[in-house]
């Protein structure tokens, strides 16, 4: 008995690898780089905060008021502010990035099966076979398929 040749599109499904962006960075990058960006503004920010709170209280009980050096040390403040800002931002909308991949991966079935168990069987590398009745991804070797018992 020779077996019966399937239209490649029912023969088998491609294995795929971990999905990625479009400019080629993975989730984890862009949570690695999020956070790190995330971090770096907030330490910023609240550098700037006591920067400005230390030169506001320096200049008020000095002796030698300057309104020079108050401005001077509230504008770097504000500078901070915003270049912290900017950073915290960037950082977060990497970050909630990642979790929209995550999340599209999920509902989308990235990587090929639309459970977990089936994810996993396809990390495995072997060929599988998707059942045109139900859809579930069989070993190549099956006749029929595991979920409702029709022919491969």
């Amino acid at each position: 008995m020779t077996p019966i040749a399937l239209p490649s599109a029912y023969a088998a499904t491609r294995v795929r690898g971990p999905p990625t962006f479009p400019f080629g960075w993975g989730a984890v990058t862009v949570l690695l780089v999020g956070a790190v960006f995330l971090i770096i503004g907030l330490l910023i920010i609240v550098y700037g905060m006591i920067g400005f709170f230390s030169g506001f209280i320096g200049a008020a009980v000095s002796d030698s008021f300057s309104i020079g050096t108050f401005f001077q040390s509230f504008f770097g403040a504000i500078m901070l502010f915003v270049i912290g800002g900017v950073l915290a931002g960037v950082g977060g909308w990497l970050v909630r990035l990642w979790w929209i991949f995550l999340l599209v991966g999920a509902v989308t079935g990235a990587g090929g099966g639309s459970t977990v168990r089936e994810r996993e069987e396809m990390r495995a590398g072997d060929v599988r076979v998707r059942c045109r009745n139900c859809g579930r991804l069989n070993p190549e070797s099956a006749r029929f398929c595991m979920s409702c018992s029709q022919p491969v």
